[in-house]
């Protein structure tokens, strides 16, 4: 009898850590190096943070899950998604008083950055530099003053499915100038050499930002854990040897 006692009191100590555990979703929808840089092996930066978060908050999971960006969204706004958001900004969802969602530590420094042919440079000065040419940027990202300026007539935009394939029109000379992040063309001048000679960066970024994880107010049970562990992430060797593995 005590061995079966015994066996019982571990099954219900078991249910109960179990009963305490959550599984959790990061939905991603930066389909691009080096965030996700292939789905069914899930290679990518955003992969690596969900092992990161499974490694240091052991009484839960992560999974990472791609989800194109205005599916996400209306899933957000309707209160139906099921998990976080990974790799965004308070600015691109309208919540730079981060009022309407809560908001993690950043986990990675990106900008974004205006890139033309060297044979016929662009040098970015701001939205109105842009003003009359015909910009490549990607479906379903809002980028800050040009966006306005698009509305307005003045600035044609012309969307493409993923950065590569904006860099590939540039090269068509389908598009005057391109705006794409810098993690993800520095990736792609590794994959296709021939850019580098191609191509000219202005030097002056169109932005700058860090990308955090938004987390829906009914997991705010979860943000102080979510805090604890990514308020020092940007000086882990671990995290940084990840951000330069790929």
């Amino acid at each position: 009898m005590s061995s079966l006692r015994h066996l019982l009191l571990c099954c219900l100590l078991f249910a109960g850590v179990r009963a305490g555990a959550a599984d959790y979703t990061l939905y991603a929808y930066h389909l691009k190096p080096p965030y996700i840089i292939d789905r069914d092996k899930q290679v990518g930066l955003y992969f690596d943070m969900a092992r990161y978060l499974n490694q240091h908050l052991t009484q839960h999971h992560f999974t990472t899950v791609y989800l194109p960006r205005r599916r996400l969204e209306m899933e957000l706004e309707l209160g139906r998604l099921n998990g976080m958001v990974i790799g965004v900004n308070p600015s691109w969802f309208k919540d730079d008083s981060r009022t309407r969602y809560l908001w993690s530590p950043p986990i990675v420094h990106d900008e974004d950055v205006v890139v033309s042919l060297a044979s016929k440079p662009v040098e970015y000065e701001g939205p109105e530099s842009l003003v009359g040419r015909h910009i490549g940027l990607s479906l379903g990202y809002y980028y800050f003053g040009v966006d306005e300026l698009v509305r307005a007539g003045r600035i044609q935009r012309d969307d493409a499915i993923n950065e590569e394939v904006t860099l590939d029109k540039l090269v068509r000379q389908r598009v005057d100038a391109a705006i794409v992040t810098r993690r993800t063309l520095d990736i792609l001048l590794r994959t296709h050499p021939a850019w580098r000679k191609l191509f000219h960066v202005a030097k002056k970024p169109h932005d700058e930002f860090d990308r955090m994880i938004l987390i829906p107010k009914e997991f705010a049970t979860l943000a102080p854990e979510l805090t604890a562990v990514l308020g020092p992430l940007m000086h882990d060797p671990a995290w940084i040897k990840m951000l330069h593995s790929h």
